[in-house]
């Protein structure tokens, strides 16, 4: 048995009042009712490490049960529903701001098919989009994006210059099939 607190497992008895106390920080961790209170000239004992296992272990499943809980209700607080759909609560500026422009939908279209840009967020994923389409347009709706400029920049560092070359002309070839078709 361990002190939730301090990890220790020099824990003591006190028999007057029942409770399990750490000798290293003195926090009372149980109480411990005794059916016989009398008089001893022992009213402290020293509890073997492993009498109460079973409670600590269990303790320690209750915190880990609680703080998943607690994780799992942050990321619910996060998401959002939206036309049909789960999206992140960051997000929903852009999804607004894509439903009402053709343009910009099917940028982002192209932006969410190519593989480097995955794992980003929806928003990113279109801020960058029109930053390498149409830069007139990407200063107008920045702050509508509600996106960090520190990591903005971070995620335009890591493209090799190569490759803006290369997803501009994409998005330009793409964007014009797309609009003559349309």
């Amino acid at each position: 048995m361990k002190c939730p607190y301090c990890g220790s497992s020099e824990i003591i008895w006190d028999y007057k009042t029942g409770d399990l106390i750490c000798s290293k920080c003195a926090s009372v961790i149980d109480r411990i009712y005794y059916a016989d209170l009398s008089e001893t000239s022992d009213d402290i004992v020293l509890i073997h490490k492993y009498a109460y296992y079973d409670f600590f272990r269990k303790l320690e499943r209750y915190n880990e049960y609680k703080n998943k809980i607690e994780k799992l209700e942050k990321k619910s607080r996060k998401m959002v529903m939206y036309n049909g759909s789960l999206i992140k609560e960051s997000s929903l500026n852009a999804m607004k701001i894509l439903e009402n422009n053709e343009k910009l939908l099917i940028l982002y279209d192209i932006m969410d098919s190519l593989p480097q840009f995955k794992s980003k967020n929806s928003m990113y994923k279109l801020a960058i989009g029109l930053y390498l389409f149409d830069k007139k347009e990407f200063y107008k709706l920045r702050r509508n994006l509600n996106i960090s400029d520190k990591y903005f920049k971070k995620i335009l560092s890591k493209l090799k210059v190569k490759d803006k070359l290369k997803i501009q002309s994409l998005l330009k070839r793409r964007l014009d099939l797309k609009l003559a078709n349309n």
